[in-house]
């Protein structure tokens, strides 16, 4: 699912950390503002195939019974994502993750 900010309202759980819901939603719309802002830059460096946005991984991994090692689930963590094509930009994250992985997109961008 595309985080945006009014769905922001519906996420109802967060992989690592032990922040309250709340806190963790009003996270969330401060790294929304940051992401627009980097978005922003990017568009006046005639960058718009790099613009990002943050996926919020909703749905658990399907297991498959041929499958011997441990399937990861992911549900309930981020990704970054190309606006573009789709692909993503590093890997699953928590939110604290996230938060990291923004702020060293921002300062590079500065």
């Amino acid at each position: 699912m595309k985080l945006t900010f009014e769905n922001i309202k519906y996420i109802d759980y967060f992989v690592g950390t032990n922040n309250n819901i709340e806190y963790c939603r009003r996270l969330l719309e401060g790294l929304l503002i940051d992401l627009e802002t980097l978005n922003g830059i990017l568009v006046n460096k005639n960058e718009e195939n790099r613009i990002l946005y943050i996926e919020y991984i909703d749905d658990h991994t399907e297991y498959s019974p041929e499958r011997t090692d441990p399937c990861p689930d992911y549900y309930g963590m981020f990704r970054l994502r190309f606006e573009s094509d789709g692909d993503t930009v590093g890997c699953e994250m928590t939110l604290d993750e996230l938060d990291f992985a923004l702020c060293v997109l921002n300062n590079f961008e500065e």
